[in-house]
């Protein structure tokens, strides 16, 4: 297979990934823009649910996200065995994590205050904070089954089903947002309950297909060995907790970025939200790349087939920074008009058209340690990424949009800047340790 085909290879793979990875942040856009209606207040309320709830849920899908190249690996060389037995695994400890994380922050959801946002953003965002949280459950349930369908090679099938979800959240917030139909207009709780409602319905859907599809008998009927479970368990904790830290400690970064501009006002804490929302936007599409890399990396890999996963590794690479550089010079040329879809305020859109200039600044550096960390998942290596994350998100990226936002004038525009050059340190640390790895053709 040459450079070309590969390219195509990733590309038929990553498109449905990227509809599908899209698909979570679609659900905050949805939530983002149909409540803007009702105000600055209303949207810096999603704003501080979102990137304060959001911090655990993907924790969570680390444990998700380690069943994929376990299951592609053993599918790879066709082990049915090996393959149901990391599903089996995965499913149990995702169970587990998803009911822990979800009773946990549903427990806090009463001191949101805490984060330091005006009065009446918080008393907004309670209610919708608890429904987005209970979401989680479902949401985290799903993810068993994107994985498993993912590290197979079926990509396009979670891509539909997320689309159907999404679909049904933007209906369900008309319905309940505005008391559509003789329903109580519940405002932001409602488009809260709407999240809450698509994802159980996205659940239902997935566990029809996942019982009736043909694609997935080999899956079904293979059996699974008690001792390949607990190795794959054993494996999936370890990995899904190195992968969920990894995870964490970038969105935490921006998650605080987002509670520290929460500190200068609500204008500001809006414009911040519609200019992360665009670029996690974007970034989705280079997380697809990542995923899809993980897959081909991962099935090579169990094929041992060293020349091929460096070839993998590297297409995908060139493929997701060719990409962002166009969507850089995307948001350049559009980011006077990007904000307006969001809200009308002529303040929050002029200053989330500056903070779109940072959002292509570090396009590039995103979409590289996001398909990195991929490839470095398809080769089992977790360790060393974990400690680059802890190095560029919480030792560089905290600190540094800290004092920056709130000891000079750059005010949230500190924030982004810290943002910046903690993804130049990760994107550089991950593809000299991918170089490294595939190099030498083993992982230690």
């Amino acid at each position: 297979m040459n450079r070309i085909e590969r390219a195509k290879r990733l590309g038929r793979l990553a498109a449905p990934l990227a509809t599908s990875q899209v698909s979570d942040m679609i659900t905050v856009a949805a939530d983002t823009v149909m409540v803007g209606a009702l105000g600055t207040t209303a949207l810096a309320a999603v704003s501080l649910s979102a990137s304060s709830a959001t911090i655990l849920m993907l924790f969570g899908i680390g444990y998700n996200v380690a069943i994929t190249p376990l299951v592609a690996s053993a599918w790879g060389k066709a082990d049915l065995e090996g393959a149901r037995s990391a599903l089996q695994a995965g499913a149990r400890i995702s169970v587990i994590a998803a009911l822990v994380l979800v009773a946990s922050m549903l427990a806090v959801s009463p001191f949101l205050s805490v984060l330091g946002a005006p009065a009446d953003v918080t008393e907004a965002a309670i209610p919708y904070f608890r429904w987005y949280v209970g979401s989680f459950l479902f949401r985290l349930l799903f993810g068993i089954f994107k994985q498993t369908s993912e590290a197979i090679g079926n990509t396009k099938l979670p891509m539909l089903i997320a689309l159907t979800t999404n679909l049904l959240n933007i209906f369900c917030n008309w319905l309940l947002i505005w008391g559509i139909g003789g329903l109580p207009a519940m405002g932001v709780e409602g488009a809260g309950l709407a999240t809450f409602i698509s994802r159980v319905v996205g659940l239902v859907i997935a566990w029809y297909l996942w019982k009736s599809l043909d694609g997935f008998r080999l899956l079904r009927e293979a059996r699974s060995m008690r001792e390949q479970v607990s190795s794959a368990a054993r494996k999936i904790w370890r990995s899904g907790t190195a992968i969920g830290a990894q995870i964490t400690m970038e969105v935490v970064a921006f998650s605080a970025g987002g509670i520290m501009i929460g500190w200068i006002g609500a204008t500001e804490l809006a414009s911040h939200q519609i200019a992360l929302n665009i670029g996690s936007i974007t970034f989705m599409v280079a997380l697809a790349g990542g995923s899809a890399a993980t897959v081909t990396v991962a099935q090579a890999r169990g094929r041992s087939d060293w020349t091929e996963v460096r070839a993998e590794a590297f297409t995908a690479i060139v493929f997701v920074t060719m990409f962002e550089l166009v969507t850089a010079l995307g948001i350049i040329l559009m980011r006077g008009i990007l904000p307006a879809i969001y809200i009308d305020d002529p303040s929050v859109i002029a200053l989330a058209g500056i903070l779109l200039i940072y959002v292509a600044a570090f396009q590039l550096f995103d979409g590289v340690q996001a398909v990195g960390l991929g490839i470095l998942r398809g080769l089992d290596d977790t360790k060393i990424p974990t400690l680059i994350a802890f190095c560029s998100y919480t030792l560089v990226a905290l600190p540094l949009s800290y004092v920056l936002s709130t000891q000079t004038s750059l005010r949230e525009q500190g924030v982004w800047i810290g943002y910046v050059v903690a993804l130049v340190l990760a994107s550089i640390s991950y593809v000299i340790r991918i170089h490294q790895q595939t190099k030498k053709g083993q992982v230690s």
